[in-house]
């Protein structure tokens, strides 16, 4: 018989296999941001607020126009408004709860091994400031050393980055290749401010997105695909075919578009016919093309969007995209794992053939959780609808930080498999493979 130390040898054995194995495949990153070199140089608590989920809609905390006033604002205006609504002591409250995460330890030391310093905030915070003197150089290490080869870049959000600033970025992660995913509510905004007759909307938004998706009318690229963050505003989102009720939306909408009165819960949905025939043509864009719709699901971003609303089940209908007693079945893809509703997403997208699963926002913040999401999400999800990704923004170690611990949860998690017989080595590291980037590469038609 063999001992139990015997087992626990060859146990041990089988995940250090798997995680060396796998600690070197690439990635393709399937949703995340551009970086800028806003935070070259930085402080603890300025890198802290971030990163930080709970500071990333700071304004919102406060009335509308508060928080700029007192970021641009002189000692007496900021004294001013602090006292009015303690803007400071709300993102002091912030850093200091979130320096305390299991998260931001983890962080620390793992930056710490990498940047070749002392493991405390205070020393990382040095080190990097350092490297900041060759920023984008910087960038690059983590790139390499993460093994990232694919990033598809939502443009809805750039941190303020221009065209010039996104292909910046591109070029400073190579041989990283960029691909540009459109902003349907990107393309709409400006237009949405505007007096002009519905037909006009309608084709004009129509043309933006068939140059995104065709032409270079994403930051001078074409797009592989396109999200939406319709979601959080509205909850269900039904596909819309009647150009009259949407025209009647949109009159509506520019009635009322300047109130301030209205509860949360109603601004968010103002126009939400209009928005939802807008969504519903830029999908029939897709869908002609191939291209997957990204739906933002599960994530906060509170107190700026409704959280309630960013149930996976929500986007059943646009999943169907029923028409004339036809599911058509684009190709969806909840991001950020429906998190933390992780088991709806799975279960949605092991129902629904044409729905995918996407891991950003739990890779990287569920950190060592991300080995037990890993075997909810397998447990349901087929391995070649599963797609890597990190929603990285502001910072590039999110980057860094999904990658190597997407990969050491990954691997951890096939190795439960592999020691219960249901997968054998081989098995598993083809999962891997799957999983981190064969699949982006499938669904997004990517040549390499």
């Amino acid at each position: 018989m063999v001992s139990s130390c015997a087992d626990d040898g060859r146990v041990d054995a089988v995940g250090e296999r798997l995680r060396e194995a796998i600690a070197q495949m690439p990635v393709d990153d399937g949703h995340a941001h551009p970086i800028s070199d806003a935070d070259a140089e930085t402080t603890a608590d300025r890198f802290l607020e971030r990163i930080s989920l709970a500071a990333f809609p700071a304004p919102f905390y406060f009335p509308r126009g508060a928080f700029r006033e007192w970021q641009q604002g002189d000692a007496a205006t900021r004294a001013r408004l602090d006292a009015q609504y303690r803007i400071a002591d709300t993102l002091r409250s912030i850093n200091r709860q979130f320096e305390t995460s299991i998260f931001a330890k983890f962080m620390v030391k793992e930056m710490a091994a990498f940047l070749g310093c002392a493991p405390t905030l205070p020393a990382v915070i040095e080190a990097r400031n350092a490297k900041g003197r060759d920023y984008f150089g910087y960038i690059n290490a983590l790139f390499r050393d993460a093994r990232i080869e694919n990033v598809m870049l939502d443009t809805g959000f750039t941190d303020s980055l221009d065209q010039a600033g996104i292909q910046r970025f591109a070029s400073a992660i190579q041989p990283s290749r960029t691909r540009h995913i459109a902003r349907v509510e990107a393309l709409a905004d400006d237009l949405m401010d505007e007096d002009i007759p519905y037909p006009d909307l309608r084709d004009r938004f129509v043309a933006r997105v068939r140059e995104a998706l065709d032409g270079t009318g994403n930051y001078g690229a074409r797009s592989y695909g396109m999200k939406s963050y319709l979601l959080p505003d509205v909850g269900l989102i039904t596909p819309q075919y009647d150009d009259g009720v949407a025209a009647q939306s949109w009159t509506e909408y520019r009635r009322t578009r300047t109130d301030r009165g209205e509860a949360r819960g109603d601004r968010a949905r103002r126009g939400q016919v209009l928005r939802e025939r807008l969504l519903t043509l830029a999908l029939e864009e897709c869908l002609t093309r191939d291209m997957p719709m990204q739906f933002h699901a599960g994530d906060g971003e509170a107190p700026y969007v409704i959280l309630r609303n960013q149930h996976p089940y929500y986007l059943e209908e646009v999943a169907r995209f029923d028409k004339d007693g036809v599911m058509r079945m684009p190709k969806i893809i909840p991001i950020h794992a429906g998190y933390p509703l992780v088991g709806e997403a799975a279960w949605l997208s092991h129902l629904y053939t044409n729905v995918y699963f996407e891991t950003s926002i739990m890779t990287p913040f569920a950190h060592q959780g991300i080995m037990l999401r890993f075997l909810q999400i397998m447990e349901a999800v087929p391995l070649s609808k599963i797609l890597f990704g990190s929603d990285a923004y502001h910072v590039p170690e999110l980057y860094w930080l999904a990658a190597r611990w997407g990969k050491r949860y990954l691997a951890g998690a096939l190795a439960v498999y592999v020691r219960e017989g249901i997968l054998d080595e081989s098995e598993a590291l083809d999962a891997a493979r799957m999983i981190l980037y064969q699949n982006n590469r499938q669904v997004y038609n990517l040549e390499s």
